[in-house]
């Protein structure tokens, strides 16, 4: 996700609408004097019931506001705000506090959104009776159930594409949507859900669990899409948990601690297309350099001690023979380093690479300092360590790969840091030729959006 600018890489739900006081009767509909509304009204001098509202969702009127946007009633006077960003991409608002449609809040500031996340809509149509309000564009028909504020997607050929269950509910837990979980129906997303990529009869959290192994979640995205031809993106910060069928086989069952609905779905009949429809919404992905496609290497190799195991079980085998074993600490054994300068070549970043080369194993960029502690010199000084920086970055672009950095401090020198872990981002991208950042510390809070 962009910070102050959209939700990141890196992955539709459905509900009904909340509301309804006590049961009342439906009327039969006509259009009022307003062309752009339909509302509840008498036939003829006579009341005509629809089916009794039992769930106090029922939808009492819809108007159109203008070319993109239809609003509904329901019958607790909440308005439910439908909002079209494309013809085929629309949001469904629903506030119980009464608060126009708004940007979640993050600490610090972000947005999910890009600045204009808008596309053209080539039509939008509404209709009414006594059972359903129908909206409509050139892609996608929703029909909404008067009665108990439910309601169907459909595509422009009239395959129903997804349907609601169950009015939304709010609790302690936040704001819960019910959906239709169809037999041979697959869900994809979520961002990055380690172990697993296919979420059917699956549950997976849309938070940052700090869990780095099978289950647990590093980099969560609000966003899903089925295999149905919907996607879904929740827009909010909060966190959340998605059940696609594995409490109830026939439902999805989705909830984020949010205390007001505010969602876009989008339809289309192939993944890239709804694919292409969240981009719209957040932005593009960071189009990987080439040598990004390759694999990379990350370890630390500024920081160990590595002494000979004498009974030759150590943890490995290195050049000339003998096998070691790694220590942080200070243990009288030989000392790293990334250059291979202090007798100490096979310990050194410059022979992890060679390892590649000499194995035929393809590399494409590789850090150096992946551990707490590390740093990339052992001067005395920062402009030392970066001078040492330069020369393994040299090695290493002349075995054609590139080196990063982990950021395990702030990207500025700062006095009261020892040289050792000191960062100038300026000079180890300009004279080091720094060309990555990993940056899963310091930087990114536990949410996702970007803190600095």
């Amino acid at each position: 996700m962009k910070q102050k600018t959209s939700l990141l890489p890196q992955t539709l739900g459905l509900f009904t609408l909340i509301g309804g006081m006590t049961a009342a009767p439906a009327m039969a509909q006509t259009a009022t004097t307003d062309a752009n509304s339909v509302m509840a009204t008498v036939q003829n001098g006579q009341q005509t019931t629809a089916t009794p509202d039992r769930s106090g969702n029922n939808l009492l009127s819809a108007r159109k506001i203008n070319a993109t946007t239809i609003e509904l009633m329901n019958s607790q006077k909440q308005r439910i705000t439908l909002d079209f960003y494309g013809n085929g991409i629309f949001r469904l608002y629903l506030d119980p506090a009464g608060r126009a449609p708004h940007n979640p809040e993050a600490t610090p500031a972000a947005d999910i959104l890009v600045e204009k996340p808008r596309r053209g809509v080539k039509s939008l149509e509404l209709k009414g009776d006594a059972k359903n309000f129908t909206v409509m564009t050139s892609h996608v028909t929703l029909v909404f159930d008067r009665a108990t504020g439910g309601f169907v997607v459909k595509k422009a050929n009239g395959d129903v594409v997804f349907e609601s269950l169950t009015a939304p509910t709010f609790d302690k837990d936040g704001t819960h949507l019910t959906l239709a979980n169809h037999d041979g129906e697959y869900f994809y997303g979520g961002g990055v859900q380690n172990g697993r990529f296919s979420h059917r009869g699956q549950v997976i959290a849309i938070e940052n669990t700090n869990n780095w192994v099978d289950g647990g979640v590093a980099s969560p995205t609000p966003f899903y899409w089925s295999t149905k031809g919907y996607g879904m993106m929740w827009h909010t910060f909060k966190p959340g948990l998605y059940d696609f069928g594995n409490t109830q086989g026939n439902v999805v069952k989705l909830r984020h601690a949010e205390q007001y609905l505010d969602v876009f779905f989008m339809v289309a009949d192939r993944p890239e297309a709804l694919l292409s429809s969240f981009y719209q919404l957040t932005g593009h992905p960071v189009l990987l350099p080439k040598f990004g496609f390759y694999q990379g290497h990350l370890n630390a190799y500024n920081r160990d001690y590595w002494t000979e195991a004498k009974d030759g079980r150590g943890f490995m085998k290195m050049e000339d023979g003998k096998t070691y074993n790694e220590s942080q600490k200070d243990n009288g054994g030989v000392k790293e380093s990334l250059n291979g300068e202090l007798n100490n070549y096979q310990f050194s970043a410059r022979a992890a690479i060679d390892r590649y080369l000499n194995n035929d194993m393809p590399l494409g960029w590789f850090l150096p300092n992946d551990g707490y502690g590390a740093g990339y010199g052992q001067t005395s000084t920062l402009d030392g360590n970066i001078e040492n920086l330069r020369q393994f970055g040299d090695y290493a672009r002349s075995k054609g790969v590139e080196i990063g950095l982990w950021t395990q401090s702030d990207l500025h020198p700062k006095d009261s840091i020892e040289a050792l872990l000191q960062r100038d981002i300026v000079k180890e991208v300009g004279t080091a030729g720094v060309r990555v950042l990993k940056t899963d510390v310091a930087w990114v809070g536990w949410g996702y959006s970007f803190r600095s």
